[in-house]
C-alpha cells in the first residue's frame, strides 16, 4: 500500500515538474514576444525620423531687376504654376535694389497667401529696399555669403532731383507692414521697423540672472533708444552698457552674418547646392519667364528715357506746322511704354503684333512720309522679328541627328537659322517675281499694277537752272520734305520746280522761298 502512494507521489512531482517548466517555457515566450513587440514599436517610433530625412521637391522663381509691375505678373503666375507641382518649398530667389511700393506690396500679398508649400526667400545678391520687404514675406530667410538684406525708406526725387525721404503718411501703412511681416513670420518686430524709420534708434542690452547659481544664464533685450533714456539710473546699471544695433538717423542694413547673428536668417551658405544640400531638396525646377514678360522687363527698364524721347518729339512737331515724323516717332514711342504692361497677356500674339506693326510702318513709308526710308526699314525689322520669334525650336526641322546631351553642338542651330533665312528669302523674292512675271500676264482690268510703258514719260517740272536764289513761291503739295512748289517767273509766267526743306514739314498753300540750289536741288524756307 505505501508502495502503491509512493507511486503515486511520484507520479504527481513528475507532473508537476512538467507543468512548471511549460510555465516557464510560456513564460519566456512572452518575455521574448513583449521584447519583440517594443522593439517594433522602437522602430514604429522611428519612423518620423526617417519621414524628415525624405528628400523634399523645390521650385524656383528667381525675382531680378527692378520691382515692377511686370515683377508682380511673373510672380503671380509662376506661383499658381508652382503650386500645380505640389512642391514643398518655393524658393525665392531674389536680387534687387528695389523699385515700385505699391508692386511690392501686391507681391507680398500674393506670397503670403500662398498655402501648402513652405515659402523660403533666398538673398542672391542683394534684397534691398522693396527686396527686404519680399525676402520677409516669406516665411524663412536664407543668405548666400557677402550678400546684404535692408533699407527700405520709401524715397521720392525732389524738386532739385536728390532723393527724398517721404514723410509719416507713407512710412506708417509702410512699418505696419513690416511689422505684421515679422509677427507672421517670427522676425525681430522692432529691427523690422527700423529698415524703414532713420529716426528710430535699436539697442541691444545684456546681462546675466541668478549669478552664482545653476541656474545662472545670459538674458538679452531689444530696447529703443528713447525708452532706454527715460529708465531709471538702477535699471541701466542692472542691464549695463548697450551695443548699438541701429543709430539714430540711419536704416537697418545687414549682411548676411549679421542677418543671421540678429535672427532674421536662418542660415547663411556659400552657394545654392549647399543651400538644397542643407534642406534636403533632391528634385527641383524653375520658372522661366516668358517672352512677354521679357519684354515687359526690358521696357520697364528704359520706360523713363523713352517717355523723355516721346514727348520730347511731340514737343518738337507741336512746334512744326503740319504732321510728321517726329509726332509719328514720339506716339511710338509712347505707346511702347504703355503696350509694355500688357505684354505678358499678349505673349502668344507678339509675332503677329510685329507683322502688323512692320505693315503699317511700311504703309507709312509709302503714303505718308515717302522717300524717308526710316519706316519702311522699321517695317522690315519687324517682320523680320515676327518671323523670327514664330519659330520655336521644337518646330524646327532636323537636318542632323541630335548630339549627346553632355555635349554642345551648334550645328543643329546653324541648320535651324539657315531654315529660317530661307524662309524669309522666299517670301521677299517670291512677291518680286511675282509682280514681274505673273501679275502683267493678267487681262486687262485684273491686275492693279500700271502697263504703261514710263520709257517716254517726262517730268510736270521745269529744270533748276530757270530758279534764282531768293524766289519766292507757293508750296503746291505737301513738303515732306520733298514736294513740289510753283514760282513767277520774270516774264510773268507760274513754272511747277521739285524742291525739299532741311527736314521741315510745310503744308501745302504756304509761301516759300528758294534759299539755294546745289546739285540739282532747291531748297527752300518758310517764307516769313
Amino acid at each position: 500500500m505505501s508502495k502503491f502512494f509512493s507511486l503515486i507521489s511520484a507520479i504527481l512531482l513528475f507532473v508537476s515538474l512538467a507543468a512548471a517548466d511549460t510555465t516557464a517555457v510560456a513564460t519566456d515566450s512572452a518575455k521574448t514576444s513583449s521584447t519583440d513587440t517594443v522593439v517594433l514599436d522602437t522602430d514604429k517610433a522611428k519612423v518620423p525620423d526617417i519621414q524628415e530625412l525624405k528628400k523634399k521637391h523645390a521650385v524656383w522663381i528667381k525675382l531680378e531687376g527692378d520691382v515692377e509691375p511686370s515683377m508682380y505678373d511673373f510672380c503671380a503666375r509662376a506661383i499658381d504654376d508652382a503650386l500645380k507641382e505640389k512642391p514643398d518649398y518655393i524658393v525665392f530667389e531674389i536680387n534687387t535694389f528695389g523699385g515700385r511700393l505699391d508692386a511690392a506690396f501686391d507681391l507680398v500679398d500674393t506670397i503670403m497667401a500662398v498655402k501648402g508649400p513652405e515659402t523660403i526667400a533666398l538673398v542672391k545678391k542683394k534684397a534691398i529696399s522693396a527686396g527686404s520687404l519680399i525676402a520677409l514675406a516669406c516665411k524663412k530667410l536664407y543668405m548666400l555669403e557677402a550678400t546684404t538684406i535692408g533699407d527700405c525708406a520709401p524715397i521720392v526725387q525732389g524738386g532739385d532731383g536728390t532723393p527724398q525721404i517721404v514723410g509719416e503718411k507713407i512710412q506708417s501703412p509702410l512699418r505696419a507692414k513690416f511689422r505684421n511681416l515679422a509677427q507672421r513670420n517670427g522676425y525681430p518686430e522692432l529691427l523690422s521697423s527700423a529698415f524703414v524709420t532713420p529716426e528710430l534708434e535699436v539697442l541691444e542690452l545684456t546681462t546675466k540672472l541668478d549669478k552664482g547659481k545653476k541656474t545662472e544664464r545670459d538674458t538679452t533685450l531689444i530696447i529703443e533708444g528713447q525708452k532706454y533714456a527715460v529708465l531709471d539710473s538702477a535699471s541701466k546699471a542692472f542691464w549695463g552698457a548697450p551695443k548699438i544695433l541701429v543709430k539714430e538717423g540711419e536704416l537697418l542694413t545687414m549682411t548676411d552674418q549679421e542677418a543671421l547673428e540678429l535672427g532674421f536668417s536662418k542660415g547663411t551658405f556659400k552657394d545654392r547646392n549647399e543651400f538644397e544640400t542643407s534642406l534636403a531638396i533632391e528634385s527641383r525646377s524653375e520658372v522661366e519667364t516668358t517672352l512677354g514678360e521679357d519684354i515687359a522687363s526690358a521696357i520697364a527698364a528704359i520706360a523713363g528715357i523713352l517717355l523723355i524721347l516721346g514727348f520730347g518729339a511731340l514737343y518738337i512737331e507741336f512746334k512744326t506746322p503740319g504732321f510728321g515724323l517726329f509726332g509719328i516717332i514720339g506716339l511710338i514711342l509712347i505707346g511702347i511704354v504703355f503696350l509694355g504692361q500688357f505684354a505678358p497677356q499678349l505673349d502668344g500674339y507678339i509675332p503677329a503684333i510685329l507683322l502688323v506693326a512692320g505693315v503699317v510702318l511700311f504703309l507709312v513709308e509709302i503714303f505718308v512720309m515717302p522717300g524717308t526710308f526710316l519706316f519702311g526699314i522699321g517695317g522690315i525689322i519687324c517682320m523680320i522679328l515676327a518671323l523670327a520669334l514664330s519659330f520655336s525650336p521644337e518646330e524646327i526641322p532636323e537636318f542632323v541627328p541630335e548630339t549627346v546631351e553632355t555635349t554642345f553642338d551648334a550645328t543643329p542651330w546653324l541648320f535651324g537659322l539657315f531654315y529660317m533665312l530661307a524662309c524669309a528669302a522666299i517670301a521677299l523674292v517670291f512677291p518680286i517675281a511675282a509682280s514681274k512675271y505673273l501679275i502683267p500676264l493678267l487681262p486687262e482690268g485684273w491686275t492693279p499694277m500700271l502697263k504703261t510703258d514710263l520709257e517716254t514719260a517726262a517730268s510736270p517740272t521745269e529744270a533748276v537752272q530757270e530758279i534764282a536764289v531768293g524766289a519766292v513761291g507757293e508750296a503746291k503739295t505737301f513738303l515732306r520734305p520733298v514736294g513740289q512748289a510753283s514760282f513767277t517767273m520774270p516774264d510773268g509766267s507760274t513754272k511747277l520746280f521739285d524742291v525739299q526743306t532741311h527736314g521741315e514739314i510745310i503744308e501745302a498753300g504756304t509761301k516759300v522761298k528758294v534759299e539755294s540750289v546745289q546739285e540739282g536741288h532747291i531748297w527752300v524756307v518758310l517764307d516769313n
